[in-house]
């Protein structure tokens, strides 16, 4: 048997646009909302965890160019101090499969942050069965629990 490490609490997922921050005026929060990008519209959701985010949800994770599409959506207008974000495809109803576009920087292997934030969109968006999932992403897969009751999502290695 494999050891895990021990989890770790990342708080209470943001999604007010204000603390976010996000430019986002419609709803009381920025969940599944169109970015138009050359002419596209990609469907974002933003969270934080201390840093912003947005999930991007898609069919197949390999086939993105995060570099580009990242940078793009990263530097958008409605991120005015810019943003991580994190494409995601469900593999099924208890894993995801993620790939990170760091602000700042460029594609990143992975973040137990931007694993969070995967896993609290697909909660939101009811993309998971449960309140737990695995996300799969730059060779490590994160257990990621978001405890609905208390408010706060928790991640650990596996």
């Amino acid at each position: 048997m494999q050891a895990t490490s021990a989890a770790i609490s990342l708080g209470k997922p943001v999604t007010a646009p204000v603390l976010v921050p996000v430019l986002h005026a419609s709803t009381p929060d920025c969940v599944d909302e169109p970015f138009m990008v050359n002419g596209k519209a990609y469907s974002v959701t933003c969270v934080s965890f201390g840093a912003p985010h947005g999930a991007v949800f898609v069919g197949d994770v390999d086939s993105v160019d995060v570099p580009s599409l990242g940078a793009a959506l990263g530097t958008h207008a409605r991120f005015p101090r810019g943003a991580s974000i994190v494409f995601v495809q469900a593999l099924d109803g208890e894993t995801l499969e993620a790939r990170l576009w760091q602000r700042g920087e460029s594609e990143a292997a992975s973040s137990p942050e931007a694993a969070c934030v995967a896993a609290t969109a697909a909660i939101m968006l009811r993309k998971m069965t449960r309140n737990e999932t695995d996300v799969i992403m730059g060779g490590d897969t994160f257990r990621v629990k978001w405890d609905r009751g208390g408010d706060t999502v928790s991640v650990r290695v596996l």
